[in-house]
């Protein structure tokens, strides 16, 4: 018979229990790796997410500057028409009075 002696239960204990520990350790370190691995692709959805926002502000600032440069010419034209409507007015005001 193996187990004979208090010695030899202590070493079955000890075994159940090493064998137990490494069980438990295993599961904790899939859980880790579970766990990483989400955080990882949490990340990476955070990243795509900074890489899109940054392309967006990229385009509009583009869009700003090419309009910046049609800006100037708008309001000149803007002007213009400004001053040929308040000329017209004043041109029918003159006219009313005579």
């Amino acid at each position: 018979m193996y187990l004979e002696t208090s010695k030899d239960i202590l070493n079955l204990a000890l075994a159940l229990a090493v064998i137990g520990l490494s069980f438990l350790i295993g599961w904790i370190l899939v859980y880790w790796l579970l766990i990483l691995r989400r955080v990882v692709q949490v990340l990476h959805g955070l990243e795509e997410g900074v890489r899109k926002f940054s392309e967006l502000v990229t385009f509009i600032r583009e869009k700003l500057e090419s309009s910046a440069s049609y800006l100037s010419v708008l309001a000149v034209g803007a002007k213009e028409l400004a001053g040929y409507i308040m000329k017209l007015r004043t041109d029918k005001k003159g006219k009313k009075k005579v």
